[in-house]
C-alpha cells in the first residue's frame, strides 16, 4: 500500500494562508508520505469553495505540476463535489466531472472520485432515494465510460447523508455495471449515516479502488458545539488517527485481509493543529500497519 493524506486534512491552513501548495508538497516529502490525493476544494480561498473548479484554476494546476516535479510526490487521484438529482443541471454536472478526469489525466492521477449529490443533503424518505436513482446511475455510467478512455477509474464514496451505506453504494456500483466505476472506501464515513463501520468496511472493500481512513469520536447524546449529528442521532468529531473511539486496528486488519495493495489517504479533521494532527496520525497509520502485518 501507499500511504499519503488527503488536502482536505490541510484545508484550514490552506484557506488562511499559512499553508501554501508549494509548503504543503515540501511538508509531505518532509514526512516521507507517498502521494496527495486533492480534494478540489482544499485550494479554494476562504469562502469561496462552493462551485469552486480546480479544472478551470490554471495557475494552481500549474504550481501543482510544478511541485510534483520537484518533491517526486505524486498526486493519486482527485476528489471533487458533483450533483446528478436536478435533470436541468445534470449534463452540465458530468460534463464538468469529465474536465477533471482530463485534469487527472493531467496530473498523472489514475483515480477521481465524485460525489452523486451536496455532502449535506438528506434525505426525506425512501422513495426519494428510489426517484432520483436511475439519474444517478446514468450519470456515473457516461462518467465511466469516459474515464476509461481517459485511464482514469471513477468511484463514489459513502460521503455525506444520500449516497452513504455499504447497502446503497454497492447498489449504485452493481447497478452501473461497468469495469472502470469502483468504490472509494472510507472506513469512518459510514457513521454519518450509523452504519457500523467494520461491518460496512469489510462489505465494501473487495470492490475498491482507493482506500480513506481516518478516526472520529463518538457520543450517543449531544455534547456541545462542534459535532456533527448522524442520520441516526449520534454524534461525531474528528480526531487524530488512533485517538478516536473507532478501532482503527480491527479496520486496517480488515484492509490488509481484503489483499487491497493501493493508494491510502489519511484524511485528518480533527481540533488540533493541522500538521500536528497530520503527522501524528500518519506515524500513528504506518505503526499500526506494521502491528498488523506483524
Amino acid at each position: 500500500m501507499k500511504l499519503g493524506l488527503s488536502s482536505y486534512s490541510f484545508r484550514p491552513i490552506l484557506a488562511d494562508g499559512s499553508l501554501t501548495i508549494e509548503g504543503l508538497f515540501d511538508w509531505l516529502k518532509a514526512q516521507g508520505a507517498e502521494h496527495l490525493e486533492i480534494a478540489t476544494f482544499s485550494f479554494a480561498e476562504a469562502g469561496k469553495e462552493k462551485g469552486y473548479d480546480l479544472s478551470v484554476e490554471h495557475e494552481a494546476i500549474a504550481r501543482i505540476e510544478a511541485a510534483v516535479a520537484r518533491t517526486g510526490v505524486p498526486v493519486s487521484g482527485l476528489c471533487m463535489a458533483a450533483s446528478f438529482i436536478s435533470p436541468g443541471e445534470r449534463q452540465g454536472q458530468i460534463d464538468m466531472v469529465k474536465r477533471h478526469v482530463d485534469l487527472c489525466k493531467r496530473l498523472g492521477a489514475p483515480f477521481l472520485r465524485h460525489d452523486v449529490v451536496p455532502w449535506a443533503y438528506r434525505l426525506t424518505d425512501t422513495a426519494e432515494f428510489e426517484l432520483e436513482f436511475p439519474g444517478i446511475v446514468s450519470a456515473c455510467r457516461e462518467i465511466a465510460e469516459y474515464g476509461a478512455t481517459q485511464g482514469v477509474v471513477t468511484s463514489v464514496e459513502d460521503h455525506g447523508f444520500f449516497m452513504n451505506s455499504s447497502e446503497r453504494i454497492r447498489r449504485l456500483l452493481h447497478a452501473v455495471d461497468h469495469p472502470n466505476f469502483r468504490l472509494t472506501v472510507d472506513v469512518g464515513n459510514f457513521l454519518c449515516v450509523d452504519d457500523e463501520p467494520h461491518v460496512a468496511t469489510k462489505a465494501c472493500l473487495p470492490y475498491a479502488s482507493f482506500v480513506h481512513v481516518k478516526d472520529f469520536y463518538v457520543r450517543g447524546f449531544e455534547p456541545g458545539p462542534g459535532w456533527l449529528e448522524t442520520y441516526g442521532g449520534q454524534y461525531i468529531r474528528g480526531s487524530i488517527f488512533g485517538f478516536g473511539d473507532l478501532d482503527t486496528h480491527a479496520l486496517l486488519e480488515s484492509v490488509v485481509a481484503s489483499g487491497y495493495d493501493g493508494f491510502v489517504s489519511l484524511e485528518y479533521e480533527g481540533g488540533e493543529p493541522s500538521l500536528q494532527g497530520c503527522e501524528i496520525g500518519l506515524n500513528n497509520l504506518r505503526r499500526m500497519l506494521d502491528e498488523v502485518r506483524g
